[in-house]
């Protein structure tokens, strides 16, 4: 009977991994790269164990890496024990050190999951495979309902991250069902000291709540992993209704949202929208004290109202004509004086860059100005530009809000000099004395973000 039972366990495992499989990643088996993240705990040492069993039979191959915090004088230890578990197995093996900042605003278990994430993405080529199980997946909801998470985050775990191409086979899974796997095969496995300590959140949730809510509900695991499941799905509705709303409130590079088009959405709707932009943008998601905050002073926001809304250390939203925009506005502009000398694209301080582009009329003339190299300096203060004979001079805070430059990017713009003298300003305007002719070359000057 026993025999009978452990091939039962057995197969129920590998059958998950594998419909996992079939459900995620089947598309793209051909030549597919399978990078496992190895710690050398139960969860990798398993899926290690059975990723090498099935590579050549769903034709993958399969990689390891192993992220060296440095946090436990065994470090060095499970480092050598997970090299020579994949030497034995014939997998290929990367390890990678990190140093851990544990000034770090995230806490020690965020800022090592961050930086062991980022190590694994450097060497990932296909897919990453990742040893997350069903209780897993129960803290995570735990610890996130304690957090005051929105759906986002009550969400959990994807079994496969279509973004990050992280996969997760075994979310489905049992760690009991792991640990009598890892006895019946006689899998080796690291037993990590730190997660007996209760003075991290996820291991008061693992050894001290969970234990005492199975003891009352023993389906509890999966019950609160099914929830997370059913609220992904509702996320999912949430993104796909933002989706839609924004195909006419947003710029095609989601860079900004028109406001009064956004005013016109229910109060949820609008809440919804924000959040998703937010995401899409890469930041992180603000407090809903802060969500609502903003919510309330777009709804009712005047024209040419200067709203500025720190959202995190590093970003803001700010308001400019009819135009929500999100960035770090409070970097300071550098001082540059660069001298440029017929390249087609000069390189500028803060990620931008300046290109030269050949045109027939009304580009910048070397030829009228007598020269062969221009200074690109940035804004001082104070400089006036001609751009039309028949009106005067303007100075450049008319010719900014004549071109709908925010403010925050006013002194950012990069300014064309030839003998000390302004010829031009990117993407708005140049000299009238200074614009070549009809069959006359001339230089369109484009400012970029790189």
């Amino acid at each position: 009977m026993d025999n009978i039972a452990t091939v039962k366990n057995e197969n129920q495992i590998q059958d998950k991994i594998y419909q996992s499989f079939q459900d995620n990643l089947k598309q793209d088996s051909a030549d597919l790269e399978i990078l496992l993240g190895f710690s050398g705990g139960l969860d990798s040492s398993v899926l290690l164990h059975l990723l090498a069993q099935m590579q050549t039979q769903l034709h993958f191959k399969l990689k390891a890496i192993h992220v060296h915090h440095g946090l436990s004088s065994s470090a060095d230890d499970w480092l050598n024990f997970c090299k020579q578990k994949c030497k034995l197995l014939d997998i290929e093996f990367y390890d990678v050190k990190v140093k851990i900042n544990d000034k770090s605003t995230l806490g020690i278990e965020g800022e090592a999951r961050e930086l062991r994430y980022e190590a694994i993405r450097k060497k990932q080529k296909g897919v990453v495979a990742l040893g997350h199980h069903q209780n897993d997946q129960a803290e995570t909801l735990l610890l996130q309902l304690l957090r005051g998470s929105g759906l986002k985050g009550l969400a959990g775990m994807p079994e496969f991250d279509e973004k990050r191409k992280f996969w997760r086979p075994m979310l489905n899974i049992k760690k009991e069902l792991l640990e009598k796997y890892a006895s019946e095969n006689n899998i080796e496995y690291i037993e990590d000291e730190s997660n007996e300590d209760i003075n991290f959140d996820r291991n008061f949730i693992r050894k001290k709540v969970l234990p005492l809510i199975e003891s009352r509900y023993p389906a509890s695991i999966e019950t609160i992993s099914r929830s997370a499941s059913n609220i992904s799905e509702g996320h999912h509705l949430n993104e796909l209704l933002a989706l839609d709303d924004s195909k006419n409130i947003m710029s095609d590079d989601g860079s900004y949202l028109f406001i009064n088009d956004l005013k016109k959405l229910p109060r949820v709707r609008v809440i919804n929208l924000i959040r998703w932009w937010l995401s899409f943008n890469n930041q992180l998601m603000p407090s809903k004290k802060n969500i609502v905050e903003l919510y309330k002073q777009v709804v009712f926001i005047k024209k040419d109202t200067s709203l500025n809304l720190k959202i995190s250390e590093e970003a803001s939203i700010r308001a400019h004509n009819n135009k929500l925009f999100i960035g770090n506005f409070n970097i300071k502009p550098d001082t540059f004086d660069l001298k440029w000398s017929g390249q087609e694209e000069l390189n500028l301080p803060n990620k931008k860059k300046l290109q030269f582009i050949k045109i027939e009329e009304g580009g910048l003339s070397l030829s009228k100005l007598g020269v062969k190299t221009l200074n690109v300096r940035s804004r001082v203060g104070g400089e006036k530009l001609k751009p039309f004979s028949d009106q005067p001079s303007r100075n450049l805070k008319y010719l900014f809000q004549a071109a709908d430059i925010p403010i925050w990017e006013r002194d950012q713009v990069p300014l064309i000099f030839a003998k000390n003298e302004l010829v031009a300003v990117p993407n708005i305007a140049v000299h009238h004395k200074y614009q070549s002719s009809i069959g006359e070359e001339g230089y369109q000057i484009n400012w970029l973000s790189d």
